[in-house]
C-alpha cells in the first residue's frame, strides 16, 4: 500500500524519469560509448562532461604480451578515460591494429625508464598529438622529463604537453575513477636505480537509491537526490542532515589490481619492504585484490623469493597475468601474418612465412590462472612453482573489473592462415593468374644460400607504423656471416625476431656489424637503442657496431648512456658527413664484404643523407652496387652517387597525383623515384617508404613502366637474381588486391573532382 501511494507522488515520478534517462544513457553508452566525432575532436569536452561520473565499464586489456619482440603494455579503459601501463616499442602499432583508441588517453604509468618500458613513447606521443590530445600525465622513475627534452630534435611536440611525475619517492595519483599508489623499488646493487610498481584501487560505485528511505527522511525532489545517489551527504532546508549511506543500498566491493616489475634479484629486497602495504590493501574493508599483472622477467618470477611474496600477500582468489612469459607465444601482429600468407603464394622465397612460434590453440589460455602449485601444501614445490603459475596470454586478452567477469579471451589475437589464403582465391581471376605465374616463372622455394647480397625489408612505411607496414628499416646480408642495417625505425628488433624466429634472430644480431641512419626523423632511428641493448645482452663480448649516422644523434645517445643505462660500448659512431669527401674503405668495412661506403646530402630535412654500398661480390663480371636514398625529393647528387647501381632502393612516399604534397613534405612520388633510377642507370629499382595510406599496395603506374621496378613489402627478401623476374608478379598481385586498388582509384577521382571545383571557384 505504501509503495502504491509512493508511485503516485511527484517524487516517484521525478525519480522514475531520472532512472529512465540513466537507462537510456547506459544503452547509448553500450552502442556508442561517447566516442562520437565531437568527442574525438574535442577530448577535453568529454573529460569535463564526465569528470564526476563513476564509470560503469572498467577493463584491463593486454596490448602487448612481450612475445617475440612485441612490447609489454596494458591498457586500462573506462567509459570516459584511458590509462596506459608501460609503452615499449610497437605499442602504438598494436593499438592501431586492434583499433584501440588513443585519442582519450590521459595518463601513462611506466615501471622503468629503460627502453623496454618507454621505447614506444616517441611514436605514441606524435600519434596522440595528431589525434587531438593536448595533455597527458607521464608517471614513473626519475629522468623521464629529461628524456623527453633530449628527444626534442626528433619528437616535435607542438600541441601536446606531457606532464611528468617523478614517483621515486612514492606518492599517489587520484581522480574520480581510481587511485594509483606508487611503490618504488631500489636496487641493492645501485640505489640510484629505481623501478616503480603500482597499486590501483577503483572507486566503488555507490549503491542504488532507496526511494522509501528518501521519503521517510523528507528528501524533496531535485538535485539533492543526485547528490545522495553519488555518495554525498546533504543538508535539508530545515537543517536536518541526511547521510548517503542511510538512504542507499550497500555499494559494490571496491576492486584493486597491482602491477609488479622486479627486473632482477637485486630488487627483491625492496619488494619485500612493501609487503605490508599490499597486505593491508587486501585486508581493508570492502576491498579485493582481483588481479596482479607481472611485468617481471620470467627468470625472476620463478625465484623462490618472488613466489613466496605472492603466496604471502595475495589470496587464492587473486588472478595473475604474466607478461614476458615464454608461454606467451604470439606477438599479436596478426595483420602482418595475413598479408605474408597471401604474398607467399606468389613467390615463397621472396615472401617467406614468418617464423615466430604460432600460439598453441588455447592450451595455455586458461581462465583459471591461479590454479597452481602455490595452493599445494608441499613446501618443496615452491622453487619450481613459477613455471606452473605462468599461463600464456596474447594481445587483446581482457580482464573485466566492472562488471566483474574476470579474464576474457573472446577477442584475443589469433591466426587463421587458411582464411587468409581463402580470401585471395575468392577474388575473380586470381586463381587463374596465379597458375599462369607459376607456369611462367620458376621461383625456388628457398633462395640459394650462396646468393648475396640479400636485401630484407623490415619496414616499408613512412612516418608512423600501421598494422601491415612498419617504419623504415632494411637489412642487407652482405656475406655469409655479415649483415648491415639501413635505417632502424621503431620495432626493428621485433621485426627481425618475428621474421627469423628467436634462434636465427640471435644469430643475425651477432653477425650484424654496421647500422646506417639516413637522418634523424624518429621513424628512421628510434629502434636503435633497443637493437643495441638486445645485441649486447646476446653477445656481451661482441665488437661494437659501426654506427654511420648524422653527428647530431650523439647528444641523445650520450644522454641515454649517462642517465639510463650504459650503451656507449655497444657502438662506434662515425658521422655521415665525414664520408662526403671520401668513401669509407679498408678494415672498417672489409669484414662486411664491402669495399666502399659513400654518402651524399639529399633534399629532405637538414643533415639528410643517401648512401651507396659497393660489394666485393661479382655479378656478371661487375661489382654489385646498392644505393639507398633515405628520404628525399628527386636529387641530382643522389643520381651521381648511385651512378650505374645494380640496385637502387628509393623512397616513394606519394602516388603521382600528389606531387605537390610530396614537394611540400620533401618526398618523392612513385614515378619520380622510378625516374631517379633511370637517370642514374640503375639496373633495378625497389620502391619503399610508402605513405601509410597505401597499407597493402600503392597506386602504381602502368605495368609497362614497372619492368625493372619492384615494390617492397615488410618481410620481403630479394636477391639480384630474384629482381630479374619480379615484374612478372604484378598481374597476380594487382588481382589479389583488386578491391583495395579500386578504392585507391576512387579516392583519386574524388580528389581530382574536388580540385576541379576549387579551380572553377578560383576562376569565378
Amino acid at each position: 500500500m505504501i509503495l502504491l501511494k509512493l508511485a503516485r507522488t511527484p517524487l516517484y515520478g521525478t525519480l522514475r524519469k531520472l532512472k529512465m534517462s540513466s537507462s537510456v544513457a547506459a544503452i547509448a553508452s553500450a552502442t556508442d560509448p561517447l566516442t562520437g566525432p565531437k568527442y574525438e575532436r574535442e577530448p577535453n569536452v568529454l573529460r569535463k562532461k564526465l569528470a564526476s561520473v563513476v564509470p560503469g565499464t572498467v577493463s584491463l586489456q593486454v596490448l602487448g604480451a612481450g612475445a617475440n619482440g612485441s612490447p609489454s603494455a596494458v591498457y586500462l579503459f573506462t567509459d570516459q578515460s584511458r590509462y596506459l601501463f608501460n609503452c615499449g616499442e610497437g605499442t602504438q602499432r598494436l593499438a592501431h591494429e586492434y583499433k584501440t583508441r588513443l585519442s582519450r588517453l590521459e595518463q601513462i604509468f611506466v615501471t622503468r625508464n629503460t627502453w623496454a618500458a618507454v621505447g614506444g613513447l616517441p611514436g605514441l606521443a606524435l600519434t596522440i598529438q595528431d589525434a587531438g590530445v593536448r595533455s597527458v600525465g607521464l608517471h614513473g622513475p626519475s629522468h623521464l622529463a629529461t628524456m623527453l627534452q633530449s628527444m626534442r630534435r626528433f619528437v616535435v611536440l607542438k600541441n601536446l604537453q606531457m606532464q611528468t611525475v617523478d614517483c621515486t619517492a612514492g606518492g599517489c595519483f587520484e581522480d574520480s575513477i581510481l587511485k594509483v599508489t606508487s611503490l618504488p623499488l631500489e636496487s641493492v646493487e645501485d640505489p640510484e636505480k629505481v623501478v616503480i610498481n603500482y597499486i590501483c584501487q577503483l572507486k566503488p560505485r555507490p549503491g542504488a537509491l532507496n526511494l522509501v528511505k528518501c521519503v521517510e527522511k523528507g528528501v524533496p525532489p531535485g538535485p539533492l537526490l543526485g547528490q545522495l545517489k553519488n555518495g554525498h551527504d546533504i543538508t535539508l532546508p530545515d537543517g536536518k542532515t541526511v547521510r548517503s549511506v542511510d538512504v542507499t543500498e550497500p555499494g559494490e566491493t571496491a576492486l584493486s589490481f597491482v602491477f609488479l616489475d622486479v627486473p632482477s634479484e637485486h630488487y627483491l629486497g625492496g619488494l619485500l619492504t612493501h609487503a605490508k602495504t599490499i597486505k593491508d590493501l587486501g585486508e581493508q574493508q570492502l576491498t579485493e585484490v582481483a588481479l596482479v599483472v607481472h611485468f617481471t622477467p620470467h627468470e625472476i618470477t620463478c625465484c623462490p623469493g618472488y613466489q613466496s611474496f605472492l603466496r604471502s600477500n595475495f589470496s587464492p582468489g587473486t588472478q595473475h597475468i604474466y607478461l614476458n612469459s615464454p608461454h606467451n607465444q604470439f606477438s599479436g601482429y596478426a595483420a602482418a601474418h595475413r598479408i605474408q600468407h597471401q604474398l607467399h603464394q606468389l613467390a615463397p622465397q621472396i615472401f617467406p612465412l614468418l617464423r615466430e612460434q604460432l600460439p598453441c590453440q588455447s592450451q595455455n589460455l586458461s581462465h583459471n590462472l591461479k590454479k597452481t602449485k602455490l595452493d599445494e601444501a608441499d613446501p618443496d614445490a615452491e622453487a619450481d612453482a613459477g613455471t606452473e603459475t605462468e599461463q600464456g596470454v596474447v594481445s587483446m586478452t581482457s580482464f573485466h573489473l566492472r562488471p566483474k567477469k574476470g579474464l576474457d579471451q573472446t577477442l584475443a589475437a589469433k591466426l587463421t592462415p587458411e582464411e587468409y589464403v581463402k580470401e585471395t582465391h575468392a577474388v575473380p581471376g586470381f586463381t587463374e593468374l596465379l597458375a599462369k605465374l607459376k607456369a611462367q616463372t620458376d621461383f625456388p622455394a628457398v633462395s640459394p644460400a650462396s646468393s648475396y647480397p640479400r636485401i630484407i625489408f623490415l619496414g616499408t612505411g613512412s612516418c608512423i607504423p600501421n598494422k601491415t607496414r612498419n617504419v623504415s628499416s632494411i637489412l642487407i646480408q652482405t656475406a655469409a656471416e655479415a649483415f648491415m642495417l639501413l635505417d632502424c625505425g621503431e620495432g626493428t628488433y621485433g621485426q627481425i625476431v618475428r621474421l627469423y624466429g628467436s634462434t636465427k634472430a640471435a644469430e643475425v644480431l651477432r653477425q650484424l656489424q654496421a647500422v646506417y641512419v639516413s637522418h634523424l626523423h624518429a621513424d628512421h632511428h628510434i629502434g636503435l637503442i633497443g637493437l643495441l641493448r638486445e645485441r649486447r645482452q646476446l653477445s656481451p663480448m661482441a665488437p661494437p657496431l659501426l654506427l654511420l649516422a648524422p653527428r647530431q644523434i650523439e647528444p641523445w645517445l650520450q644522454f641515454y648512456h649517462r642517465q639510463i643505462e650504459e650503451i656507449e660500448d655497444a657502438y662506434t659512431l662515425m658521422g655521415n658527413g665525414e664520408l662526403l669527401a671520401s668513401p669509407l674503405t679498408g678494415e672498417a668495412v672489409e669484414p662486411l664484404g664491402i669495399t666502399a661506403i659513400a654518402t651524399c646530402l639529399v633534399r629532405h630535412c637538414t643533415n639528410s643523407f643517401g648512401v651507396s654500398l659497393t660489394l666485393k661480390a661479382k655479378h656478371e663480371g661487375e661489382p654489385i652496387k646498392i644505393t639507398y636514398s633515405g628520404d628525399t625529393m628527386p636529387c641530382l647528387d643522389l643520381i651521381e652517387l648511385g651512378r650505374n647501381s645494380t640496385v637502387l632502393i628509393h623512397e616513394a612516399t606519394m602516388e603521382d597525383d600528389l606531387e605537390e604534397e610530396a614537394r611540400i613534405k620533401t618526398h618523392s612520388t612513385i614515378s619520380q623515384a622510378i625516374q631517379q633510377g633511370r637517370n642514374m642507370g640503375a639496373k633495378h629499382t625497389i620502391l619503399t617508404h610508402f605513405s601509410q595510406r597505401y597499407a597493402k599496395c600503392p597506386r602504381l603506374p602502368s605495368v609497362e613502366d614497372m619492368q625493372q621496378v619492384a615494390i617492397a613489402f615488410d618481410n620481403m627478401q630479394v636477391t639480384v637474381e630474384d629482381l630479374q623476374d619480379y615484374h612478372k608478379l604484378y598481374p597476380a598481385l594487382l588481382a589479389m588486391y583488386a578491391e583495395y586498388t579500386e578504392e585507391l582509384e576512387q579516392r583519386a577521382v574524388k580528389r581530382e573532382l574536388k580540385q576541379e571545383r576549387k579551380r572553377k571557384l578560383a576562376q569565378t
